[in-house]
């Protein structure tokens, strides 16, 4: 796509419309709707050992309510929802989008049986798929290009607040009260915060365009995923989220398998070093690649790779470190292999901020929206989807081994990060000729 497109993004232009107060007001509304939509998506990671309990669930069949069952709906249900945002109101289908999966979210509690259960995670991942996409496409709009990648990594640190939440807070209210309150103690906050986004944020007035869009949704998409790059950033956005989600969502259980913690341990560390450490390496990373990107604008992508390079390692570490290595931090006794989780944790959301911005730099403005869900599809398909299930049929296959199954099931699934690392390598050279062209 050459700059002469008369198609090319307006965003700076449009960007001008607000003062740097709205911006970040902006901003922090829809990062705090994303640290909902994480929360009310991977809450299902710290209750995974009182649902199985409960309901006398497999691993793979967890596996599959916390991966699976969600991210189908979820993921395909995005592009048609993006497309919608893009052709009425983005800041419309995200005020009803979040308003609905936090509805559902907390009936979860309700829920009597495994299969009503799962197919009220289905609801939520309906309700979510309307979430991300017009949230990055605003953001977008809100911010001019040079400072888009830190904007970007200002609303990709959700999850990590999002897991600490998730994961201390929902352990909290488990063993005080049990798994169903969690549902429902998480899931009203989104009703308030969808209401609030509605009369609060608006939405930008874009320019009529000087190309009219009169492509279906098939031929957008096309269109989307022939663009020089596109396919090899979204190989590597899925490839890096299948361990992403797979050790997100089990390090829990192999913490309190292998190493003895209790739940409300496992998670207060596990989102204590989410929050600090995945926080920073998200505000990091897209501050770094906005720097480097300036001399080669290849560093938007060989910027990922590098992450996943150093992560994929001390991932492993943490998985295999042996539960006999200790150290104290004043009384307290924790698993040495917390220490290379926390180290990982700041390189291996490397890649997240980046790839969306790689991806809004470059499609035209009005198919921002869907190009976010096209690679929100790959990305939960392949991460969401096939992470944690993944890791779950494993280990019931390892099941031998005993406790420690569920370790050599996310040794197995973290190699799949190299694999992305080459995609982000590949797509490096295609994304600069593009963006300079």
């Amino acid at each position: 796509m050459s700059s002469s497109d008369p198609s090319r993004s307006t965003a700076g232009s449009i960007a001008a419309q607000f003062t740097p107060a709205k911006r970040y007001y902006v901003l922090a509304v829809l990062t705090c709707g994303y640290v909902l939509n994480f929360v009310d998506r991977q809450v299902m990671t710290i209750l995974l050992e009182p649902i199985k309990a409960e309901f006398n669930a497999s691993d793979t069949q967890m596996g599959l309510i916390s991966g699976l069952a969600f991210a189908l709906f979820y993921a395909t249900l995005g592009v048609p929802v993006a497309r919608l945002a893009d052709r009425w109101s983005r800041r419309n289908v995200l005020s009803i989008s979040m308003a609905t999966w936090s509805a559902v979210t907390a009936a979860c509690g309700l829920a009597a049986s495994f299969w009503q259960l799962a197919l009220l995670r289905v609801g939520v991942g309906v309700g979510e798929a309307g979430g991300t996409p017009p949230s990055q496409s605003l953001i977008t709009d809100y911010f001019p290009p040079e400072q888009r990648t830190f904007a970007q990594g200002i609303l990709a640190t959700a999850p990590n607040i999002g897991i600490l939440v998730g994961l201390f807070g929902g352990a909290l209210i488990a063993e005080a009260y049990g798994w169903r309150t969690v549902f429902i103690a998480f899931g009203i906050p989104g009703i308030f915060l969808a209401i609030l986004l509605y009369f609060t944020v608006a939405e930008p007035v874009k320019p009529k365009p000087l190309v009219e869009d009169n492509d279906n949704l098939w031929q957008s998409m096309k269109r989307i995923a022939t663009i020089p790059s596109f396919i090899f950033i979204a190989l590597g956005v899925g490839f890096a989220a299948i361990p992403g989600y797979g050790i997100g969502v089990w390090s829990p259980s192999l913490l309190v398998r292998v190493h003895g913690m209790s739940l409300v341990e496992a998670g207060m560390w596990l989102g204590i070093i989410g929050v600090v450490g995945g926080s920073f390496g998200n505000i990091f990373s897209g501050w770094l690649v906005d720097k480097l990107a300036r001399r080669d604008k290849r560093w938007q992508l060989w910027v990922p790779a590098m992450g996943l390079l150093i992560a994929i390692p001390l991932q492993a570490l943490f998985v295999m470190w042996p539960e006999s290595s200790t150290f104290k931090i004043g009384s307290t006794t924790l698993p040495t292999a917390l220490i290379f989780m926390g180290l990982a944790a700041v390189v291996a959301v490397f890649w997240v901020a980046p790839s969306y911005a790689a991806v809004q730099n470059l499609v035209p403005d009005h198919l921002r929206t869907q190009a976010s869900a096209v690679l929100l599809l790959v990305f939960n398909l392949l991460g969401l989807g096939l992470g944690p299930l993944s890791v779950g049929v494993l280990s019931d296959a390892f099941s031998d081994f005993g406790v420690y199954s569920v370790r050599w099931a996310l040794l197995i699934t973290l190699s799949l990060g190299f694999v992305a690392a080459i995609c982000y390598a590949k797509a490096a050279g295609r994304y600069r000729h593009t963006v300079e062209n």
